[in-house]
């Protein structure tokens, strides 16, 4: 029961917000749940920034007072802002959902079921067609309708005297080593570049421009260790960057990459030869597309270990028409498709007419060629997953043929990659 809790949506860019007893609890709420330690006054001021510059919208549940103790601190937090989603065609605005959680003495309440249907229902009324997020656990948003869209590898890398990529066309592009500080410039170009070019990629929280520039979110302090290494295309301009750190490993260094952007794959394995020349560390840990050009680009691809492959990217289709007219088609035809939503928004039956890469698509009476559930269109939309292997699994029904030309229509290059963590 919520009855004797209390619901609010708190306004980030009042005057007083920084004093703001729910504004600080709200907080505090959030690296308690993720656990983390308490925020120093220095982090609660970049977090409000970061907030405002995103305009997100930050929603609690607070529990009255008991036995003298302070009630600042919500039992639930929800917070959303909107960014655009590259769908592979065009790009759609998503509505990006982060920081959910619910403390330990409020389990079982049905608290993040309110919070998540009435948050879908404000996506619904402000015309945005697709809700993402970045689960913690994976047992949780199947019920909303998400569905795991992408996947983010994590390789291990050999970067001895073993690491040798096979000749590739070269454009003359640089690597060049940059201070964090100083930087931002270049490392917003290329992930402008990337953002565009990428199937799945995400616009980026404000929060990566502090953090790129110096500040450790974890440690909540400045990061000295960052290192940066920024691709230049034969032009000059910015097409990818490298941010890592080097530690000490069993008496050898060990480079850690926490963020690889790149705009094209001879930037990508120009910045892992880069990677690979670094001196006193002959292994490089980082995060890596599920679909991996480095993989094939070695001479003896062993060097390279993979060493998870998690879900990354969850996807909740809210408005059909817009999402699948803006995710590229890969034959020309016709099919009618029929979604289960038990939240209701993406339910019903739409025609896709799928002409030259791109489909119009309109609501149908006719008798569905194929049927599915909104959680399985979620994981289908992006590429990562394939229609057969679906279907096989019995979550896309339809008779042999109708699947076969759903798989025509739906299967495609390139598969997507989001480099975007919130």
């Amino acid at each position: 029961m919520t009855d004797d809790l209390d619901f609010e949506t708190l306004d980030l860019h009042a005057e007083d917000a920084a004093d703001d007893p729910r504004v600080r609890g709200w907080l505090d709420a959030i690296l308690r749940g993720f656990l983390q330690g308490r925020p120093t006054d220095g982090f609660r001021e970049k977090w409000l920034l970061v907030a405002r510059a995103d305009g997100a919208v930050n929603r609690g549940v607070w529990d009255s007072p008991a036995a003298g103790l302070p009630a600042d601190v919500p039992v639930a937090t929800f917070a959303h802002f909107v960014k655009d989603l590259n769908a592979g065609a065009s790009m759609v605005p998503a509505w990006m959902i982060t920081d959910v959680t619910v403390a330990p003495t409020h389990r079982r309440r049905g608290l993040m079921r309110r919070l998540m249907t009435e948050n879908l229902e404000a996506a619904v009324a402000a015309d945005v067609p697709v809700a993402v997020l970045t689960a913690s656990e994976g047992g949780i948003y199947q019920r909303f309708g998400f569905g795991p869209a992408t996947r983010e590898a994590r390789v291990r890398v050999d970067t001895s005297s073993r690491f040798r990529l096979r000749d590739r066309p070269r454009d003359g592009g640089r690597v060049l080593m940059a201070d964090p500080g100083e930087s931002w410039p270049a490392l917003a170009a290329a992930t402008a570049r990337h953002h565009e070019v990428t199937r799945g990629a995400l616009g980026r929280p404000a929060y990566y421009e502090e953090w790129l520039s110096g500040y450790d979110w974890d440690e909540q302090s400045e990061d000295r260790k960052l290192r940066l290494g920024i691709r230049v295309d034969p032009d000059g301009e910015p097409d990818g960057y490298v941010a890592y750190t080097v530690k000490e490993e069993d008496d050898a260094g060990e480079v850690k990459v926490h963020d690889l952007v790149t705009a094209n794959a001879t930037a990508y394995l120009d910045l892992w030869q880069f990677l690979a020349d670094i001196d006193l560390a002959p292994v490089v840990t980082a995060p890596a597309p599920a679909v991996d050009p480095l993989a094939h680009a070695l001479v003896d691809h062993r060097v390279r270990r993979v060493t998870s492959v998690p879900d990354h990217l969850w996807v909740r289709i809210l408005d059909v028409r817009r999402c699948l007219e803006a995710r590229p088609w890969f034959a020309d035809g016709s099919l009618v498709l029929s979604m289960a939503d038990p939240l209701g928004h993406a339910e019903g039956a739409v025609r896709i007419d799928a002409s030259g890469g791109r489909a119009a698509v309109t609501p149908s009476r006719d008798a569905p060629d194929v049927t599915l559930d909104v959680e399985t269109l979620g994981a289908l939309y992006l590429g990562d997953v394939a229609v057969d292997p679906l279907a096989r699994a019995g979550r896309v029904r339809g008779s042999d043929e109708a699947l076969a030309r759903f798989a025509d229509l739906a299967d495609g290059s390139p598969s997507p990659h989001c480099v975007t963590h919130f």
